[in-house]
Order: structure tokens, then C-alpha cells, then sequence
């Protein structure tokens, strides 16, 4: 499966470019050149096998626990992807609290419906089942994984009514919503990523913007690995991104006349 990427050009020609799943591609740029438009462009018009993760988004928790219903995030993710095609969303984000809870919500699913999957084998008295599902290692157990290889002693937790806590260096659990802005945007990326349908076209704009590179470029190179089911692009000002994964291909852009026109 790949993706055909047009890139608009300021002469009104268009810069075709493939994008196959397993992939990567970084968009590099400095600013007011255009990325965020480039980016919303191909969530647009992929919006129904895309996933837009903009660093530019609030990225605060109401609560350490999902406050939504199956129906009210369905509703919401309606109203998001609405939203997102209009050119406001490149700057601003009315439903900043919605996405967060989206990713959180997702996430608990995720490790829910493995749950589920175990005790039924196992009350199907299916040891094999049993065995071959619980070495899959559950959500919460890869972003843990991911952030500590990622330089954030950090250690998630599901609790009793499906709150997600935090511990750092051994502490005793606390909220995820006391957690700082890197900390919450790791997190949020993470989730997303790992949460996203096989086949997705992840775009993920300007991550740098509340994580050091010494953060977010390890984070990047091992959701890369993880979901190589997946294809990506990724718009940053760092240039040493690209260079510490030379397997993605990068697309340079320096000017953007308008939200529609690129080079």
C-alpha cells in the first residue's frame, strides 16, 4: 500500500511524491514556509486514512480518566475532522481538550480489548491462545518502554476506574494531568501512533516544539520501528531529525505563497 503525496508548487505545477507504507519522509523548513499548510493539505485530502498529531495543539488533561462515552467521541471526532479542514486549524484548536481525551480514551481501549481477548481464551481453556496473546506486550507496557528508551524515567499505570496514573523514579502513582508539557506530549504521541489502524498515513507536525531533540528523536526512531505498518511524515525545523533516521527521505521546502501554493 503507498500513498500518492502531491506537494503544490509555486509555479501552479505539483511535485508528485510516493509515499509506501513502512516508510517515512520528513518535511524540513524554517518558519512561515509552509508545513503546516503542506500538512493539513495531506490530512485533507487522506482524511479518512490519516492521522494529523500538531505539536501546536494545547495538550492538557482535564482528568487522569477518560470522561467520554463510544457515542460523544464518535461525535467529537466528527466535529474534529470537520474542523480540520478549515484553515483556522492550522494556528488555532477548539476541541484541544477532545483530542487529548480521544488519544487517552483509545489507548485504555486498546488495552481493554486485549484483555478481553485473553480471558476469553482463557475460558475457552485455550492455552495456546492464551500464550501466543499475552506475549504481545499491552499499550501501556510499549509506551513505558518507549519513553524509557526515550530519556523520560516515566512508568504508566492503569488504575481502578480506568484512570491512568504516573510514577517517576519509583513515586507513588499521580495524575498524568500533573504531568509537564514534554512529558504530555510524548505521551500524547505515543498513543496516537501506537493507536492508529494499520495502513495510516501519520503526520506528525513540528513534534520538536516541547521536546528536546535527546527526547523526541529516539521517541520518533522507535514508533517508526513499532509501526512499520505505517507510513509517516513528519515536518520539523531540526535538521539533525532526518539525519538520525537516513532510511526516511526528505523533502526540503522553502517558500509558501499561499496555504495552496509550495515549493
Amino acid at each position: 500500500m503507498s500513498y500518492q503525496l502531491s506537494v503544490p508548487k509555486t509555479d501552479g505545477s505539483a511535485l508528485p511524491v510516493e509515499l509506501e507504507v513502512g516508510n517515512m519522509l520528513f518535511v524540513l523548513g524554517a518558519n512561515g514556509t509552509g508545513k503546516s499548510s503542506l500538512m493539513q493539505r495531506l490530512n485533507k485530502l487522506h482524511q479518512k486514512n490519516a492521522r494529523w498529531i500538531s505539536a501546536h495543539r494545547q495538550n492538557w488533561f482535564e482528568s487522569d480518566s477518560v470522561n467520554l462515552s463510544p457515542q460523544t467521541k464518535r461525535e467529537f471526532e466528527t466535529y474534529i475532522g470537520n474542523f480540520d479542514t478549515e484553515n483556522a486549524a492550522r494556528w488555532r484548536d477548539q476541541y484541544a481538550s477532545q483530542r487529548a481525551n480521544i488519544a487517552i480514551y483509545e489507548l485504555i481501549e486498546t488495552e481493554n480489548f486485549d484483555a478481553r481477548a485473553i480471558a476469553k481464551a482463557a475460558r475457552a481453556e485455550d492455552a495456546q491462545l492464551v500464550k501466543r496473546l499475552v506475549e504481545k506486550d499491552a499499550p501501556i507496557e510499549v509506551i513505558n518502554e518507549l519513553l524509557k528508551a526515550s530519556n523520560l524515567p516515566i512508568e504508566l499505570s492503569l488504575h481502578q476506574g480506568e484512570q491512568v496514573m504516573a510514577s517517576k523514579a519509583g513515586s507513588a502513582p499521580y495524575s498524568i494531568a500533573h504531568l509537564s508539557d514534554g512529558e504530555r506530549n510524548a505521551l500524547l504521541i505515543a498513543a496516537n501512533v501506537l493507536t492508529a489502524k494499520a495502513g495510516t498515513l501519520v503526520l506528525v507536525d513540528e513534534p520538536e516544539r516541547h521536546l528536546h531533540r535527546s527526547i523526541i528523536s529516539p521517541l520518533l526512531t522507535q514508533l517508526f520501528r513499532k509501526r512499520k505498518d505505517c507510513a509517516f511524515v513528519v515536518s520539523t525545523h531540526d535538521v539533525l531529525l532526518p539525519l538520525d533516521n537516513p532510511s526516511a527521505r526528505t523533502l526540503l521546502i522553502r517558500s509558501c505563497a499561499t496555504t495552496e501554493t509550495m515549493s
